[in-house]
Parts: C-alpha cells; sequence; structure tokens
C-alpha cells in the first residue's frame, strides 16, 4: 500500500472530483484525487483513489469516512492496495547467476565491394574505357545491379549511362560472348 493513499469504491456515477474533495476534506484536504472512467462513454466506474497529505490522514479518513453516504450511496474506504510494494531481494535472486550477452554469430561474411571511382580520385567515368565498363556487365550483356557491383548511386547511373553510349556507338558489343 501507498502508505498516503486510500480507495473509495461503491461511488454514484455522477460524483465529481470536488465533490469527493469536499467530502474528505472532513479529515484533511487531499493532495490528488484519480477517478477511474470507462474509456467508451467517458463515465464513472465508481471508484477512486485519493492521495492524502499523511499516514495518519489517511487512517483517519479510513476510520471516520468508511460507511457514510455521498449522494445517497454508502461508500467503502480502504488502504490502497494497487500500488507495489518496493521490491525486497530475495534469496533465489542472489543465487542466480549473470550470463553475458549471446554474441551474434556470422556464418557468411560479405565482402565489400569499394568503389573504384571513389577509392582512385584520378578515375573517371568515360565511355571510351570498354576496360573498366565490362566489369560492370554480366555475361548475358546485362547491367550489373549497384548491390552486385558495389558502386555508389551516382556513380551507377553514370556507369549505365556510359556502357548504353558505347553500345550505341559500336564500341562495346550488346552481347558479351
Amino acid at each position: 500500500m501507498a502508505k498516503d493513499s486510500v480507495f473509495v469504491s461503491n461511488l454514484d456515477f455522477s460524483v465529481t472530483e470536488e465533490d469527493l474533495r469536499k467530502f474528505f476534506s472532513e479529515v484533511a484536504e487531499p493532495l490528488k484525487i484519480t477517478i477511474a472512467y470507462k474509456r467508451e462513454k467517458k463515465r464513472s466506474r465508481g471508484f477512486a483513489f485519493i492521495t492524502m497529505p499523511s499516514e495518519a490522514d489517511a487512517k483517519k479518513a479510513i476510520e471516520v469516512l468508511n460507511g457514510k453516504k455521498l449522494k445517497e450511496r454508502e461508500i467503502k474506504v480502504e488502504e490502497d492496495k494497487s500500488t507495489k510494494k518496493p521490491s525486497v531481494p530475495s534469496d533465489k535472486a542472489a543465487k542466480k547467476e549473470v550470463l553475458p550477452p549471446i554474441k551474434k554469430m556470422t556464418l557468411f561474411k560479405r565482402k565489400k565491394k569499394l568503389d573504384p571511382f571513389l577509392t582512385d580520385p584520378n578515375k573517371v567515368v568515360d565511355y571510351r574505357d570498354i576496360a573498366t565498363l565490362s566489369r560492370f556487365i554480366t555475361e548475358r550483356g546485362k547491367i550489373m545491379p549497384r548491390r552486385l557491383t558495389g558502386l555508389t548511386a551516382y556513380h551507377q547511373r553514370q556507369v549505365a549511362k556510359a556502357i548504353k553510349r558505347a553500345r550505341q556507338l559500336g564500341l562495346m558489343p550488346y552481347i558479351v560472348q
């Protein structure tokens, strides 16, 4: 139990925070009032949680206000049992062995293909350089996709344009043999 909070049940559905504040001010001014509402209809569910200034005020509210009527209903005031108690480490928790985290095992390591145009700043994509362009064509004459060539998107577009231009000019065959 949170030492200074109480649970109030059997409330009328029309009870508001102000009604509860006036009702509980007989004992002490509540710090926080939380009325439970239904999501769909925004109507009270008939219970509330009230935080009092001290544990003594909470106990006094339970003794004095339990069984009193609020809007023609006899309300129940009891200690709040819903809040979690601070956990005390048990013997079982102390005996458990903490294992190191599992390492991710790589089965196949991909070789990173580096863009030759980035590694060598003097190298430029040119449609006349057939030896370089032929590395980016499959056996059937198709232009290789970017994931296989390792080129950046910019250089992949430049290489594709250069291959098409070389083929149109007859410098490079459409099908590699």
